[in-house]
């Protein structure tokens, strides 16, 4: 398979390619009742042995190979054990958070091996391994956006991470661990073009998903019939906001900016405090959630997150057993009240989810106010960048290697 020119022609060897991504794709609305009915069968750590013993059985074969080939490389037989390895340390890595994410390693891995073989019929030096990586990086960030598309599912920028790494590996074992015959000497003006190309719409489709925030969705969404259904999406891809707080208030993060938050809590109490109580069932949460999202109303939605994490580490710190993790979970619920107080007041106020003075009193003395707290909710904005310099970032990138694609074209003679 890796010796010799493939057999079959081009369009058989990339047909692979799109029907395997094609059953990636499709597979994306039923992964979750397949990942639930797996766990309540086996436990989630059946998916980390199963994708190690996947690893295992391709590491058994990739040394068949290398015997069969009687190659005596220790370098090659090395960097096999170092990938698999590598493959396996990650995949237990995941176990204790989601190790049903460690299926990205199979579905990606066997998309790298098709992409090698499809792109031996016209490129067969070393740069070979980077369109091939390239090109499944992109693959996975179509997958990636067709999960935020998709209801009850998410888009994260840690599973593009997790599909690069599983294509990026593959390619790293078999240029290093497998070398294969038929790939061989530097990458000439044409490849290096391809390179670039090629480079430049994965950095551009990155792009895109690092400025697709709510404020763009609202704004497209407006201009395009039939595209209502995204605003009311669970799925966020990027968002960006501001840092609030300080030591006596609490730490958080908001899609708005201080002076807009209390602006809003004062302008919309009255409005904010109705809807607000006609959702105060926790049973209702959710579809609270679907309606106010951070896209229709990012105001109320903040406001709602934050009280339903207060209440919801006051019950916890009312069923705890342990004085220690009562007043763990007390601080949490301090700490988002103060949030609540200081940035959310006049909305606060004109609900029934202001605290009574006694409950807080009670609350406040069990914990320590000294501590730094840093919220959880909207945890995922990022603060320490503007959407505009990531914008100047990308194009920049983009307009870089599409420069030095077109500069490698030149060079190459005829």
């Amino acid at each position: 398979m890796f010796e010799r020119p493939p057999r079959q022609s081009e369009f058989l060897s990339w047909s692979y390619v799109v029907i395997w991504s094609g059953v990636v794709f499709v597979t994306i609305p039923f992964v979750r009742d397949w990942v639930k009915y797996v766990r309540g069968q086996w436990g989630g750590e059946a998916f980390t042995y199963a994708v190690t013993a996947i690893v295992i059985l391709v590491l058994v074969a990739a040394v068949g190979l290398l015997l069969k080939l009687r190659r005596k490389s220790v370098a090659s037989y090395a960097w096999l054990f170092g990938v698999a390895g590598l493959i396996v340390y990650l995949t237990f890595d995941l176990k204790a958070g989601s190790p049903e994410e460690a299926v990205h390693f199979v579905q990606y891995g066997v998309l790298s091996v098709l992409l090698f073989r499809a792109f031996t019929h016209r490129v067969r030096d070393y740069s070979i391994y980077f369109a091939a990586a390239i090109t499944g990086t992109i693959v996975g960030m179509i997958d990636e956006t067709i999960q935020w598309l998709t209801p009850g599912r998410y888009f994260g920028l840690r599973d593009i991470w997790l599909n690069f790494t599983a294509v990026a590996l593959v390619q790293t074992a078999l240029a290093a661990g497998v070398r294969p015959e038929i790939v061989s000497g530097w990458p000439d003006g044409t490849s290096l073009r391809r390179s670039c190309r090629l480079g430049a719409v994965a950095v551009a489709y990155l792009g895109f998903c690092f400025l697709n925030t709510p404020d763009r969705i609202a704004w497209y969404t407006a201009q395009l019939p039939g595209l209502d259904f995204i605003k009311y999406n669970s799925s966020i891809m990027t968002e960006y906001g501001y840092l609030h707080g300080d030591a006596t208030t609490g730490l958080f993060r908001s899609r708005l900016d201080a002076g807009e938050l209390r602006r809003l809590a004062r302008d919309r109490a009255e409005e904010g405090g109705r809807i607000l109580e006609r959702y105060r069932n926790r049973e209702q949460y959710l579809e609270f959630l679907g309606i106010y999202t951070p896209v229709t109303d990012p105001f109320l939605h903040e406001a709602r997150v934050h009280l339903f994490r207060r209440d919801t580490y006051l019950d916890r710190a009312r069923r705890a057993e342990e004085d220690g993790e009562r007043r763990e979970k007390l601080a949490v619920a301090y700490w988002e009240n103060r949030i609540l107080e200081n940035y959310f007041g006049e909305l606060l106020h004109a609900s029934s989810y202001k605290w009574p003075a006694a409950l807080e009193a009670e609350i406040k003395a069990n914990v320590r106010t000294g501590q730094i707290y840093e919220s959880r909710v909207s945890h995922r904005l990022i603060t320490v960048y503007s959407w505009w310099q990531v914008f100047w970032f990308f194009l920049g990138a983009v307009v870089g290697l599409l420069f030095l694609g077109a500069y490698f074209g030149k060079r190459e003679p005829g």
